[in-house]
């Protein structure tokens, strides 16, 4: 990890790494098909926020150990018998998930994320709300809420109507439908899919092109794409100016320039 103080201690079951530019978070409860719990959640969520004003990191990699991405939440691990106050899911997750997926989905910090085996629940709109989901052809993406009774959370009834529309969101989530990384590939729900013994090393090729890649415009751009999904036009023309002035002002900006002039590849340093 970085040196800086502002990044929340380690906690169990989350590994963070840094590599150069590049900032890997990896879940690492194998044995849980690596469900998540509160300390896991909180932590990442402070992390993402912390990387994003952290001018030395450019990408962030988020993976997980063993077999499988993520098998959601792990509420077993809650534990508990006392009876909660009404109210009392909601007011959890207003700290917990409902602060992780904004953040994921605000930070300029592009996030590309490698999935084998399940992403269910948590862990499916996790991968969602990164910027760049590689995933093996038979991985199986499942939200899988209602079969159990309770409804969406964590952002998936938002973000599966906008990336695949309202008819297979429809499929996905009120009749449970497990999708394999190839289909959600074949849908635009992810960003590719690759056999399974090809998963890691596409997306480390991912996160070197968006290592060496023009930062600040990276950062603006993704800004840019999830603004205009609650903008009007207008509104929207002027962010793109305003992100315009600030990527013009970049060091990535006038080294494009140089190397256009000198007739060879710009070398971005992510200023």
């Amino acid at each position: 990890m970085s040196a800086m103080r502002d990044y929340p201690a380690a906690v169990e079951g989350l590994v963070a790494e840094r590599d150069g530019g590049v900032l890997r978070l990896r879940f690492d409860r194998p044995s849980r098909r690596n469900a998540l719990t509160d300390d896991i959640v909180l932590a990442l969520t402070q992390i993402i926020e912390v990387a994003g004003s952290d001018e030395s990191v450019r990408v962030i990699h988020l993976s997980g150990t063993g077999d499988h991405f993520c098998s959601g939440f792990d509420l077993a691990g809650r534990g508990g018998s006392e009876r909660q106050r009404v109210g009392s899911t909601q007011r959890q997750m207003r700290w917990h998930v409902n602060r992780l997926i904004p953040s994921m989905l605000e930070t300029q910090t592009p996030v590309v994320t490698a999935v084998k085996g399940w992403a269910i629940g948590l862990g499916l709109n996790i991968a969602l709300a990164s910027d760049f989901v590689v995933a093996a052809d038979d991985a199986r993406l499942w939200a899988p809420f209602t079969g159990r009774g309770f409804t969406p959370d964590s952002g998936s009834s938002w973000i599966i109507p906008r990336l695949v529309g309202v008819a297979r969101a429809k499929e996905m989530i009120m009749l449970g439908t497990q999708v394999s990384g190839a289909t959600a590939a074949g849908w635009g729900l992810i960003h590719r899919s690759v056999p399974l013994d090809e998963v890691d090393t596409a997306a480390e090729e991912l996160v070197a092109t968006l290592a060496r890649s023009a930062t600040v415009a990276i950062g603006l751009a993704k800004s840019l794409i999830h603004r205009s999904l609650t903008a009007n036009l207008d509104h929207h023309l002027a962010d793109e100016g305003f992100a315009m002035e600030l990527s013009s002002r970049s060091n990535d900006f006038k080294e494009a320039g140089r190397a256009g002039r000198e007739k060879r590849p710009p070398e971005f340093t992510g200023t």
